[in-house]
């Protein structure tokens, strides 16, 4: 039985196998007794003397005022967040926090885990390095379990909203992020972006899917703040505290009246560089949070907690980017150390619980005067900021930079599929729906250009597969202006009536097929296809597989689609079957054994043979499949391309774990595919490889 978990995410799969095997990784159980075992032994002073105190008042007096109390007793700084994260750590274990602080940490232990577990869906086959690299992060854990800082929490609404915006859970999405804002309101700072994730991302661009989980976002911080919005001393210690200013201090004169502010300013350059890509892909928008959150940390002197604000965001990049080097993110962790150890109010030596030590190095340098310890420290400032700004520079450049050339994320990859009337070119396209899902393909057909609607006169004079019969060139028209982001007006053709529909907007997607009979016969045409796929199976099977389907699905007689195939053979050869030359892969299935009644609907064993360019690397497709028995592979290079010839079996489950090894920083494209089994299988394993494959190698 699976068991299901928060978000509507499945423990376990439907064969009983966990989903998060990162919760039994011996990594994340040695980094969670580490983190508990700290959370009893340290402590850093806002945590001890401010937030404990403020949440165990909040309990003990029976839930009064605890801002008004505070305030009024000259402690404005004790707790400069909204109540809900009053709620959060009390109601989860910080009313007992006097007894120890690690049960002010259980809320931060479980944030910190829900992280671990977003990240894990979004890095799957990466286990090892995000337990190494976040769970492990001696900067995160510093933060959270010996200073004492709370970030962890407001990070986990916020991770959790964008997993729930990917799922195009849209009004979900919303609610958590209300409640994130309600935790910590600089959170706002997301909410440009997440416009443009779903602005981008909605092809109809309709205000509709905005203005909906905008409302919901703002009422649900509104509800959880209400019962403290009349209250001075809350807005004091929430919106008015000592923190909050220091947006408008990275300022210059630009006048004797006028101030420039560069924090808002980087702010807004940094939104405009959003609004460039025509989509944002997942990881464009996690990188985009933190930066955004970088904005603030580059230009204001920052506090030991603000890091959990971009950390975890700079080693998801760094996980998911393969040529990006840790090095980077290490160092800006050293530089942080050092920073924070050398500044007059360090608490590196007074965090621990059960000593009295007051040391601090910037007191010894101060007393000895070896060496100023104000000069130290804004050297160490520098070092940490320059490591900061270097950061955002190579993330910019592998991640953000990159990604304005990368299609599917970030433009639309433009499949063709070409092949004879009866071939299985729409069974082809149903195994690239099945693997992407409806919602991340546009598929058009060249039917829709046919010249005439069933039954006109013209119809005895050319067939279907002539050039003259179709609008050929403007399916040109059409796919440049899909492929530069824009939709058009197309009409349809129906087959079940023969008629043509009133034109219709199609919209571009983040995968768009083109099926039809002449996809690569006009050069202009085939040159903005990505990939150009040619079906050509065995004669005698596309026969059979053709009389079958027109029988059943158009009602036609046998000796009337045998009729039509033999009036339509020269145009066949002539203008249809020379395509295949201009493809990047060819695809044919054949009959095992002889086919003893064609086009009466039988179902026919089958192998599959694949021709493609020499272009086309597939060593590491290969050597994924070596070890699968029940499969026979057989690679040949021939004058000017390369031949598999595909028997055998293999299992939905095993493509689909293939799949997942062989696809990358891809797999957001194939979360929710439907893979097939035996042929069918391979053949959407083979065209996600060969998709992926022309995707990261494209210079179009």
């Amino acid at each position: 039985m699976a068991i299901k978990s928060a978000f509507g995410l499945s423990l376990n799969d439907k064969k009983g196998v966990f989903k998060f095997e990162i919760l039994r990784d011996k990594i994340f159980w040695v980094g969670l007794v580490l983190k508990v075992v700290l959370s009893f032994l340290f402590a850093g002073t806002f945590l001890k003397e401010a937030f404990i105190p403020f949440v165990t008042y909040f309990f003990s007096s029976g839930f009064s005022d605890p801002y008004a109390y505070f305030y009024g007793a000259s402690a404005a700084e004790a707790f400069p967040y909204p109540p809900f994260m009053l709620y959060v750590l009390g109601f989860l274990g910080g009313f007992a926090a006097n007894l120890s602080p690690f049960f002010i940490r259980i809320p931060l232990i479980l944030a910190d885990i829900a992280i671990l577990l977003v990240f894990s869906r979004f890095l799957k086959g990466k286990i090892n390095k995000l337990l190494k690299y976040y769970w492990l992060s001696p900067v995160l854990i510093y933060i959270t379990y010996i200073h004492g800082q709370l970030d962890v929490v407001p990070i986990a609404f916020l991770l959790a909203s964008a997993y729930l915006l990917f799922k195009k859970k849209n009004l979900w999405s919303a609610v958590i992020l209300g409640l994130g804002i309600a935790t910590k309101t600089n959170l706002i700072l997301v909410i440009p972006f997440y416009i443009l994730f779903v602005w981008k991302n909605n092809n109809e661009h309709k205000l509709t899917r905005l203005i909906g989980p905008a409302l919901v976002t703002l009422l649900v911080f509104l509800a959880l703040n209400i019962p403290y919005l009349n209250n001075e001393s809350f807005l004091q210690m929430v919106y008015s505290n000592r923190e909050q200013p220091k947006i408008w201090n990275a300022s210059f004169t630009m006048a004797p009246q006028f101030k420039f502010f560069i924090v808002p300013a980087a702010y807004i350059i940094l939104l405009a560089a959003a609004t460039r890509f025509k989509r944002i892909s997942k990881d464009l928008f996690l990188i985009f949070l933190g930066f955004s959150f970088s904005v603030l940390l580059i230009f204001i002197a920052p506090q030991p907690g603000w890091y959990f604000w971009i950390l975890p965001f700079f080693v998801y990049f760094a996980i998911r980017e393969q040529k990006f080097s840790f090095s980077p993110i290490l160092i800006l962790q050293l530089a942080f150390f050092l920073f924070f150890a050398l500044v007059e109010h360090s608490d590196f030596f007074t965090v621990y619980l059960f000593g009295d030590s007051s040391f601090t190095i910037y007191g010894f340098l101060k007393e000895n005067r070896w060496v100023s310890p104000d000069v130290l420290a804004s050297l160490a400032l520098t070092f940490l900021q320059t490591c900061l700004v270097l950061n955002v520079y190579w993330i910019y450049k592998w991640g953000i930079k990159k990604n304005l050339q990368k299609k599917i994320k970030n433009k639309p990859f433009l499949i063709g599929i070409g092949g004879d009337s009866g071939v299985g070119k729409s069974t082809l396209t149903e195994l690239l729906v099945r693997l992407f899902g409806q919602q991340n393909m546009t598929i058009i057909r060249g039917d829709d250009m046919h010249r005439w609607e069933r039954g006109h006169d013209k119809w005895d004079e050319v067939t279907h597969l002539s050039p003259k019969a179709n609008h050929l060139h403007e399916d040109i028209r059409h796919l440049k202006v899909l492929k530069n982001g824009k939709s058009v007006l197309r009409r349809i053709y129906d087959h079940s009536t023969g008629k043509f529909t009133a034109p219709t907007k199609v919209y571009p997607n983040k995968i768009t097929v083109f099926e039809g009979l002449h996809p690569f016969y006009i050069t202009a045409k085939r040159d903005l296809f990505d990939l150009k796929v040619f079906v050509a199976p065995e004669e005698n099977l596309r026969l059979h597989w053709k009389i079958s389907r027109d029988i059943v699905k158009r009602n036609y007689t046998k000796e009337k689609v045998l009729h039509q195939l033999q009036l339509r053979k020269e145009d066949s050869t002539k203008y249809i079957d020379s395509q295949a030359a201009f493809s990047d892969v060819r695809v044919a299935y054949y009959a095992l054994n002889e086919i003893t009644e064609i086009g009466n609907g039988d179902t026919i064993e089958l192998g599959l043979r694949i021709e493609l360019e020499t272009n086309i690397d597939i060593n590491s497709f290969l050597d994924a499949l070596l070890k699968h028995e029940t499969l026979q592979i057989v690679h040949e290079y021939g004058v000017s391309d390369q031949i598999l010839e595909v028997t055998g079996t293999i299992t939905a489950e095993e493509i689909k774990d293939r799949t997942n090894q062989l696809v990358g920083d891809y797999d957001e494209f194939i979360e929710d595919a439907l893979f097939e089994k035996d042929l069918n299988g391979f053949l959407q394993l083979f065209l996600i490889y060969c998709i992926v494959y022309k995707a990261k190698n494209s210079l179009k």
